[in-house]
């Protein structure tokens, strides 16, 4: 299973602010009431963090939520037909739809990477 690329850009913004702080993993994970091990997954990307865990380790910080994300590509919120006569709203319906957050997850990546692929 691949890291998902926008979990792995919240970790590294975390692990930045956390080295920038001085705070241990330990630090952290106290603050949000979780242990050291769970922190350094989120940095890794290697788990998704919660917007409730997001919002506490930003006030924690004493940063905006949004100081995660920044320098993330900005959402395409135009829908736009693609080859087969869907857009990213339809496509996004269908996926809104999908019960299984993993199985979920794992179809948007792939799309995400096939529509990287096609662009490139």
């Amino acid at each position: 299973m691949s890291k998902d690329p926008v979990d792995t850009h919240i970790g590294s913004r975390l692990r930045m602010l956390r080295d920038r702080r001085g705070a241990t993993l330990q630090d952290a994970g106290q603050a949000v009431d979780l242990t050291y091990q769970q922190i350094r997954k989120y940095e890794l990307g290697e788990n998704r963090l919660s917007a409730s865990t997001l919002y506490r380790l930003a006030a924690f910080f004493d940063v905006e939520p949004s100081f995660f994300f920044e320098g993330l590509a900005p959402v395409r919120t135009a829908a736009r037909p693609d080859s087969q006569g869907t857009n990213d709203a339809e496509l996004q319906a269908v996926l809104d739809r999908i019960e299984n957050e993993e199985v979920r997850h794992h179809l948007a990546s792939l799309i995400r990477i096939l529509e990287a692929r096609r662009q490139g």
